[in-house]
């Protein structure tokens, strides 16, 4: 009954909005299956990272998870003009990779912001992705090879763009750190990156021509403690993080591109790097790592993509504890045929591999087979 009230409610919500807001946005996504299949066990069998040690006799220890949960669902406003030189518009996006159980998915808030504009400045306040690294690998979109290569996340920021005519743009923007990574090394029960009181701050110089794409960007937070970290060396109660990095995507043809981005940081988490690791806890230093990825694209057709990249990334392993990650990353094809336009079949196949610090590697072969209906 309540089940069916719930209903209800809902559907006259819904129609409600769509009332008020008739013909002011429009609604977007797509419905998508997973069927994921891994020789050796990850970190998590959907949102992929790393792999983990395997011990001697193990190493065939597999898993298939199946799974709409990336099936995403928007809405797009339409510019409202406020005056002659502004407008504005807004988005809102969700997904279902948020918890629960493989029958009750919860959802997740992926998006959510508006956007003024004023001639060639923008100025955008919500929740959205990072200005950093603003392309990434296409195998692995549950995780995005996020801690294998490849850096950025979605933050609440306030972000300022500036972007005249002829491909050249400048955004900076200013955001919550320890959004993602959720770090609270004293315990305490406060975010290092709330109680530092400060935002992150990330830039990128952009410039875009029809064939080609390029960045460089940056990115600088702050982390404090209440109690020492690593005090049995000293401790500290500060961190920073760091990271530089460039991105290009270089159309050869009208059938080949090339994409990558390079990056070295320090204490990444937040923005996912470090493999995981952004201070060594014992030591109170702040983890290095370096890394990048790039992919080859190939459109031999209006039906067919093919892909086939690498990705990596490597900490600083004097830095890293012991039993900590020295490494990781995913060699990788991928072919996504279109039969129809709304309709994606795709197979991807990863082969992952992950080192440690005084245990054994964790290698993986990865397949995930998904079908997605666009809308």
């Amino acid at each position: 009954m309540k089940k069916a009230i719930a209903a209800v409610i809902l559907g006259c919500l819904l129609w409600g909005v769509d009332r008020a807001f008739a013909g002011e946005f429009t609604i977007y996504g797509f419905v998508r299956f997973d069927a994921v299949i891994d020789d050796s066990r990850m970190q998590s069998h959907q949102f992929g990272f790393w792999v983990k040690p395997e011990a001697p006799g193990a190493e065939d220890d597999g898993n298939l998870t199946m799974y709409p949960r990336l099936t995403r669902i928007g809405a797009r406003f339409t510019p409202v003009e406020l005056d002659k030189d502004t407008s504005i518009k807004g988005l809102v996006e969700i997904d279902f990779q948020n918890g629960g159980s493989e029958s009750r998915q919860i959802l997740r808030l992926r998006q959510a912001y508006f956007n003024l504009q004023r001639g060639d400045w923008h100025f955008l306040a919500g929740q959205c992705w990072d200005v950093i690294s603003p392309i990434f690998p296409i195998a692995n979109n549950d995780g995005l090879m996020w801690h294998a290569g490849n850096l950025g996340d979605r933050h609440p920021q306030a972000r300022l763009t500036y972007r005249p005519e002829g491909g050249f743009s400048l955004a900076v923007a200013a955001g919550q750190t320890g959004a993602v990574d959720k770090k609270d090394l004293d315990g305490n029960g406060i975010l290092d990156g709330w109680d530092a009181a400060l935002p992150f701050l990330q830039a990128r110089l952009g410039m875009e021509q029809p064939k080609f794409k390029a960045g460089a960007w940056a990115h600088w937070g702050t982390e404090e403690t209440a109690s020492p970290v690593g005090a049995s060396m000293g401790g500290e109660t500060r961190f920073t993080s760091v990271a530089v990095g460039l991105d290009a995507s270089i159309s050869l043809t009208d059938k080949l591109t090339i994409q990558g981005e390079g990056w070295t940081g320090r204490n990444l988490t937040d923005i996912r790097g470090g493999i995981g690791q952004g201070v060594n806890t014992e030591t109170g230093e702040e983890i290095a790592s370096t890394g990048g990825w790039a992919q080859i694209v190939v459109m031999p057709n209006a039906q067919w993509k093919l892909y086939v990249g690498a990705t990596m990334e490597q900490p600083d392993e004097e830095a890293v504890p012991a039993g900590g990650r020295t490494r990781n990353g995913a060699f990788y094809a991928v072919g996504r045929y279109r039969p129809w336009k709304p309709l994606q079949v795709a197979v991807e196949y990863l082969y992952w591999k992950t080192t440690y610090k005084g245990l054994n590697d964790g290698i993986a072969n990865r397949v995930d087979i998904h079908f997605t209906y666009n809308f």
